[in-house]
């Protein structure tokens, strides 16, 4: 759990939801004990960030829907100290501002005082997420009394970053100086995953490497809820699939780019990374070139 004592809260003060996910999605990997986490974004959004077989998940809204909770005191109460009865580990909330908006500062700071006392002596820490900027001074002081500020440790960030970097395994046919993540450069073939090689989290990690580069893979995100690996990896490879054809079509969009086809050239390119209509922008491109 890093320095984060059992037995204790704190408060991270947001400053990247990002690096708070990579640090729950780290944590969750140490199989060190049961990792809670009550997120203001959906378990579609989050799969994007952690593993949700190893993260137990609620998204706290006010939709009733399946894997939520209400953004109750009582509820979040409820749920977080049934936990500490087992097991041992570290539970999250986050979008402790909202729940201030809601509530008002002192019936959260209530719900945190409760939560406090049923931590007491058990091998669970508490992690309460905040955008600081939201307290008062006054505020801010009372808070830090029942939960000080802590900051993810520097180690942790590298770890976490030097181990999705060398999970992207470029296809040797590739040239890697043709990737820059975050970047406008085309898209690359990534190596195939195979049958035997197939697990829910290489898949995962698969999908966050073709989200980097800009690709709706939505359709891959069932396999990661099939009991089945043999269904689930024939859902990815069907993916899998449409993501190689959108590379290559997306590679040969760059010669239309240079014969100065521009403003089509944008509009494909969006579909091609939406994996929508390969078909007629193949077509299309065949027709230009």
């Amino acid at each position: 759990m890093g320095d984060l004592e059992t037995g204790k809260a704190y408060t991270l003060n947001l400053v990247s939801q990002d690096e708070m996910l990579a640090f729950v999605d780290s944590t969750s990997m140490s199989d060190e004990g049961h990792v809670l986490l009550l997120s203001r974004l959906p378990q579609r959004r989050l799969l994007e960030h952690v593993d949700l077989d190893k993260v137990e998940t609620y998204w706290v809204t006010s939709q009733d829907v399946a894997g939520s909770i209400q953004p109750s005191l009582d509820q979040i109460h409820d749920l977080v100290s049934a936990r500490l009865e087992n097991h041992r580990g570290l539970a999250v909330i986050e979008g402790i501002e909202w729940l201030i908006s809601t509530h008002g500062f002192q019936d959260v700071l209530n719900m945190v005082m409760k939560l406090k006392d049923a931590l007491h002596r058990k091998p669970w820490s508490l992690l309460l997420v905040v955008s600081a900027d939201v307290l008062d001074p006054v505020q801010k002081s009372q808070w830090e009394r029942e939960a000080p500020f802590w900051e993810i440790p520097k180690k942790i960030e590298f770890d976490v970053f030097e181990e999705e970097t060398n999970e992207l395994i470029v296809d040797p046919e590739t040239n890697e100086d043709d990737y820059e993540e975050g970047g406008d450069r085309s898209l690359v073939f990534l190596v195939r995953i195979p049958r035997e090689g197939y697990t829910k989290e290489i898949v995962r990690r698969r999908i966050l490497q073709w989200r980097r580069m800009g690709i709706d893979v939505s359709s891959a995100e069932p396999a990661l809820f099939q009991e089945s690996d043999d269904v689930g990896f024939q859902i990815y490879q069907a993916v899998e699939g449409k993501v190689r054809r959108a590379v290559e079509l997306d590679h040969r969009l760059d010669l239309l780019l240079e014969k100065g086809y521009r403003s089509e050239v944008i509009k494909m390119r969006f579909r091609v990374r939406q994996l929508t209509g390969l078909d007629e922008i193949e077509a299309r491109i065949d027709e230009l070139i």
